[in-house]
């Protein structure tokens, strides 16, 4: 790698291969994020297809990170939270406990896990 930059983009490879569009880094009102153009997950066994944020700094400890999706995607989850972040309307659920301490990819993994599993947050 030849510089930082590089390392960064690079640690969003595994991640493209789940979206539409290429993903980047963002951020605002402090948040740094992860925009993910057309990202590919289950819901409940379902294939889904939209756009989504990973907030890698969320200010809560219990929720250090957080998911936004474009949409809310099932019913029985705590739809607790909508956010207006870089120019639109975006829905989070509540998962607890994500850490920030591990590989971002990691970080999307365990957010996606439950809504594959149909589980209430």
């Amino acid at each position: 790698m030849s510089s930082t930059g590089d390392a960064v983009a690079e640690s969003l490879n595994p991640i493209a291969q789940l979206c539409d569009g290429v993903p980047t880094f963002r951020e605002e009102g402090g948040r740094r994020l992860v925009h993910m153009p057309g990202l590919h997950f289950l819901v409940g066994g379902q294939q889904r297809n939209m756009d989504a944020l990973l907030c890698l700094n969320h200010n809560n400890p219990t929720y250090p990170t957080k998911l936004y999706l474009a949409e809310q995607v099932g019913a029985g989850l705590n739809w607790n939270e909508n956010a207006f972040l870089l120019g639109r309307q975006w829905f989070t659920f509540s998962w607890r406990d994500v850490s920030s301490d591990q590989a971002i990819f990691d970080i999307l993994a365990a957010h996606l896990a439950p809504l594959a599993r149909g589980l209430a947050a």
